[in-house]
């Protein structure tokens, strides 16, 4: 035997027999959590956040410089709106994560927001579309 790995091709290589107990059990705290949270309730909190970031978004004071691409109806929805950003997008982004918020960009000129049920609060929501009006008033008013 020698101390070299040798993985099975395709996904079957990423298995191993004995998983460390660490990872194991980070693992089980995160079922634990899903299972007292329970999937309707987060679903619930989601619908929720999701809704007031969408109406917060169209009250804002810079509604006028996105468009909600995402679905209005929950139901035909996740946790995330999708923003296409009437301007330079990337500019938008850098700024928002030089001011601490997280989103994700879609080149050229879309911006993913979700908030997740399980550890945003309502509270955060309101700070980030807080954060996304000043953003795109000082990045595309230059």
């Amino acid at each position: 035997m020698d101390n070299e790995l040798r993985l099975a091709p395709g996904g079957a290589g990423f298995r191993i027999s004995n998983p460390p107990p660490l990872l194991c059990a980070t693992l089980e705290a995160s079922l634990k959590v899903f299972l007292d949270a329970r999937m309707s309730r987060v679903r619930a909190k989601s619908k929720l956040l999701t809704g007031y970031l969408e109406a917060l978004l169209i009250r804002s004071r810079c509604s006028d410089k996105l468009k909600i691409l995402t679905p209005n109806d929950p139901e035909q929805r996740g946790a995330q709106l999708s923003l296409f950003i009437l301007g330079d997008a990337e500019k938008v982004i850098n700024d928002l994560q030089r001011r601490g918020a997280v989103c994700d960009l879609r080149r050229p000129n879309v911006l993913r927001i979700a908030p997740m049920p399980l550890y945003n609060s309502f509270h955060d929501v309101f700070r980030f579309v807080t954060l996304l009006d000043e953003s795109l008033s000082t990045v595309l008013s230059q």
